[in-house]
């Protein structure tokens, strides 16, 4: 049961996330929405699944892939920041 909220915790996130993306004009906003609410939201799905589960060998690989994600997300967004302010891109819809 408690696995089953925080999965849904988590889908709000990512939910509220796409909405954010969606709604955004600028590049940099796009990008604060996206980053910030993917790591929180599937962060929480994986950890709700290890919860929901129990603790199985297979929860080592969603712990790693938790590990993984919270470590290359961070930096991809970053890179895709540094790319755009080094591009000079102004954002925004056309």
């Amino acid at each position: 049961m408690i696995g089953m909220i925080i999965i849904g915790i988590g889908t709000g996130f990512v939910l509220i996330g796409t909405i954010g993306i969606l709604r955004f004009s600028d590049l940099y906003s796009r990008l604060q929405a996206s980053g910030v609410s993917d790591n929180a939201g599937v962060g929480l799905i994986i950890i709700g699944l290890i919860v929901y589960s129990g603790w199985d060998p297979i929860d080592l690989t969603l712990a790693f892939l938790l590990l993984i994600l919270v470590i290359t997300n961070p930096l991809v967004t970053h890179a895709i920041a540094k790319s755009a302010f080094v591009q000079r891109h102004t954002g925004g819809k056309q």
